[in-house]
């Protein structure tokens, strides 16, 4: 029977990674679509968004029907907790991804070379939470907390990028407000990926380091500067 319950478990699991590596795929296609202007490409992301709600909805199923006729330890209890907020962290991150790829077809980003710098980090940042939930390891997820200042930092750039250029002409505006929104979106990826981290340390150690102190970002900021 043990066995039977560690399949189900084990199934969830798979299922999310196949969720969140959907979601990298996601990010992926929609920068290129909004680098190369490629409305077809763009299509697929929101094609591939379809997918990762579904995933979201079987998950959810999988996870109720598991708590309903099973009575979960608490490290397996933490795991099914942890995979659903997770998996609604990841459906936000492909929300995001459509965004830009939506975006794409409206605006260019010549000048601003830190959005595809900003994506390919919070990309990178997904990619080691998903490690994190897999397989726990905190300096890794702590390593992702830090990265967060970073496109953060980069976001902040081009918010003052977008207000320099709107002021020395105006007629750039819808352009430069859409290239804005796509930044918002990219540092968005980046703190859903912070949350899945921070989820997968809980469910690991039964600690929530979602409010604790040490990893606020005034007290990352101490450490790395």
């Amino acid at each position: 029977m043990s066995t039977y319950f560690e399949h189900n478990l084990e199934n969830i699991k798979s299922k999310l990674l196949l969720m969140g590596q959907l979601a990298s795929e996601s990010l992926r296609m929609a920068m290129e679509a909004l680098v190369e202007a490629d409305p077809v490409l763009a299509k697929k992301v929101k094609e591939k968004d379809e997918e990762i709600d579904e995933l979201e909805n079987e998950i959810s199923d999988l996870v109720t029907t598991h708590l309903s006729t099973h009575s979960p330890v608490a490290a397996d209890l933490r795991l099914l907790v942890a995979t659903m907020k997770i998996s609604h962290e990841i459906e936000r991150i492909g929300d995001e991804a459509k965004a830009i790829a939506r975006r794409s077809r409206k605006t260019a980003i010549n000048n601003f070379h830190e959005i595809p710098q900003m994506a390919e980090v919070a990309q990178a940042m997904l990619k080691d939470a998903l490690t994190v939930f897999a397989e726990f390891d905190q300096e890794k997820a702590k390593s992702i907390w830090t990265r967060d200042l970073e496109v953060d930092k980069l976001h902040g750039e081009n918010n003052r990028s977008c207000q320099n250029m709107v002021e020395k002409d105006a007629s750039m505006a819808s352009t430069v407000f859409e290239t804005l929104f796509i930044s918002k979106s990219i540092e968005r990826v980046a703190d859903h990926a912070v949350n899945i981290s921070k989820e997968a340390v809980f469910m690991a150690t039964s600690r929530d380091v979602r409010h604790a102190p040490e990893y606020k970002k005034s007290e990352l900021r101490k450490e790395i500067s």
